[in-house]
């Protein structure tokens, strides 16, 4: 019998004060921006882009 599998993934749009940089302990991304400054138009951009 075959089995299936099923990935779903989500995202939300972020907002204006979009900064995850450093806050999270064991994400790699977020502890290799701890000094960067965030973008948060780039990355609604990126966003909605990623959703077409």
């Amino acid at each position: 019998m075959a089995k299936h599998a099923v990935e779903a993934n989500f995202d939300g749009l972020v907002g204006p004060t979009h900064n995850y940089a450093g806050l999270s302990w064991g994400n790699v991304a977020s502890r290799s921006n701890v000094r960067s400054v965030s973008n948060p138009k780039e990355a609604a951009l990126q966003g909605l882009a990623k959703m077409k």
